[in-house]
Formats: structure tokens, C-alpha cells, sequence
């Protein structure tokens, strides 16, 4: 090979590599669930900021309960993403897949958490459960939708 063709095929390699690292710099990691986990993707389209987002779970007739807020404080964006995952030791080591059913709460001041999750009548917001064969390794999409006034909904994509 002469020095042209040598110095064109490294410039291209270069290139592509560059590309490469800013493609995985620029676009975030989807999260991959471990093979004892459901990862529950939790899509806000409500009219306001929350508080906390407070669920209740049932797996096998295993129950559990949990929680996220922000750590400084501040309220969760309405148009928020959030992670939660459910491990299958938490959820009482129920089959795979599991009847799972949620009850999200949300709390729509920001008040410090407690890990009794219990919190004032009046800014407590209770959505209907939802329910569904889930397989650990496997991620679920939840949209919760609507506002303080009219209540929230919870559902999950199929």
C-alpha cells in the first residue's frame, strides 16, 4: 500500500472512531434490569410537580412498599422519568413471572420521606392499581397522567 492509501484508511478509522465515542457520549444508556429484577420506567405527563412518588406492591401475595423524591428536596418535575426496580428477593422470591400489582401514591408536597411511607391524608393522591404478569429481566413502562385537582392515573404500555 502506498502512504496515501495508508494515511486515507487511518483518517477513516479515526473518524469512526471519534463518531463512536460521541454517539455514546451524547445518547444515555437504556437501563438493562438484572436477571432478579423488573424495572419499572415511571413516565409523568401530570400538570404539576410532586412531592414524592410513593408506591405499594404485591407479588405472590409478598408485600412491599417504596419510594423516590428528590434527595435535595426539591420537587419531581411533571414531565419527569424516574427508575424504580423491584428485586426478587424484595418482592418475597416469587416465581418467574410474577402476578405483580402497584398502587402508587403520589405526595404531592415535598415532605421528608419516612420509611413507615405514611403521610398526610390531604396531600396524599391514590391512583387505581395496576396489575400484570411480569418477568424479572424484563423493563415496564408506567404512565401516570392527570393533577391534583382531578386525580392521577397510572398505565402500563403494552
Amino acid at each position: 500500500m502506498n502512504k496515501k492509501k495508508i494515511r486515507t484508511v487511518i483518517g477513516i478509522a479515526a473518524a469512526l472512531g471519534l463518531g463512536f465515542l460521541l454517539y455514546n457520549q451524547t445518547l444515555p444508556n437504556a437501563y438493562v434490569p438484572a436477571e432478579d429484577e423488573i424495572a419499572l420506567q415511571i413516565r409523568f405527563d401530570i400538570k404539576e410537580d410532586i412531592g414524592l412518588l410513593v408506591y405499594d406492591c404485591c407479588a405472590g401475595g409478598h408485600a412491599c412498599s417504596g419510594g423516590t423524591s428528590n434527595a435535595d428536596g426539591s420537587l419531581i418535575r411533571h414531565d419527569s422519568n424516574l427508575m424504580i426496580g423491584l428485586r426478587q428477593e424484595e418482592l418475597g422470591s416469587p416465581a418467574d413471572p410474577a402476578a405483580l400489582s402497584i398502587q402508587f401514591r403520589i405526595i404531592t408536597e415535598y415532605v421528608s420521606p419516612n420509611y413507615e411511607n405514611i403521610y398526610p391524608n390531604d396531600i396524599t393522591k391514590y391512583m387505581e392499581p395496576v396489575s400484570w404478569e411480569a418477568h424479572f429481566g424484563e423493563s415496564y413502562l408506567i404512565t401516570i397522567t392527570g393533577d391534583k385537582t382531578n386525580g392521577y392515573q397510572a398505565v402500563l404500555s403494552e
